[in-house]
């Protein structure tokens, strides 16, 4: 079964007799690359071109991150099976508005959903998420509902915490450890999807919910925004209790 690597230290990564092999300071493994699904370069690492070309055959996205855990960029593998059709419809059904808002709607109910399914498992109420109806005429409205879920979402996530303070969301820096911990989940989960969409036909550009724009993957903000609950948020909520 292929595993998900994550590099938490400085270092090369060269292609050796057909396989990967990563050299640090006081470090030298070897990783199967048959073994690898895909790469999280979570410090510094150079990749040779060697290695380039072997994770280009094997098909082994690379996703990079700066010291902060900011998302980089990724080395996404040129894609051999090249779906035309798929993209079409993407276009097609982002295009018409009735198709478009049908799928937004869901994407909202699935963020609504995972939230729902955290705070259950926390332990929290959750009157407050689901008095929330995910009503609206256009896409807009349903990033306003999706602001509206985030915002009571967080503060509920805050109430669940014994050992950390939170309230509400502060990217930009993050205002304290837990946004530095949603900001360096959220980024790790953008690659995973992007590695996920990477094996399938999807277009990463063509979005419904969050508007498409020139330069970033705007299905995978999509997509993300219904696992963070389950995945992000409930990995924080694990450090204050030993990983259980």
């Amino acid at each position: 079964m292929k595993r998900p690597l994550y590099i938490t230290k400085p270092g090369t990564l060269r292609c050796l007799k057909g396989t990967l092999r990563f050299e640090g300071k006081d470090i030298k493994k070897t990783i199967p690359v048959k073994a690898t699904s895909d790469i999280f370069c979570l410090a510094p690492v150079t990749l040779t071109s060697g290695t380039l070309r072997l994770l280009a055959r094997e098909g082994i996205p690379v996703h990079f991150y700066s010291t902060r855990g900011t998302y980089r960029g990724s080395f996404i593998p040129a894609d051999s099976s090249p779906c035309g059709s798929t993209l079409v419809a993407q276009v097609e059904h982002y295009l018409d508005a009735e198709k478009r808002h049908y799928i937004a709607t869901q994407f909202v109910e699935g963020i609504k959903a995972s939230m729902l399914s955290s705070l259950r498992h926390l332990g929290e109420a959750t009157e407050d998420i689901e008095d929330v109806e995910v009503e609206a005429e256009t896409p807009e409205e349903l990033l306003g509902i999706e602001s509206q879920l985030w915002k009571t979402f967080y503060r509920l996530f805050g109430l669940s915490l014994k050992y950390f303070k939170f309230s509400e969301r502060k990217k930009h820096p993050p205002a304290d450890e837990v946004n530095a911990m949603i900001s360096y989940g959220n980024a790790v989960l953008y690659g995973v999807i992007l590695s996920e969409m990477h094996k399938t036909c999807l277009n990463p550009g063509v979005s419904y919910l969050h508007e498409p724009r020139d330069g970033r993957n705007s299905l995978v903000f999509d997509i993300a925004d219904i696992f963070k609950p389950i995945t992000v948020f409930r990995a924080i909520s694990r450090q204050q209790t030993g990983g259980k």
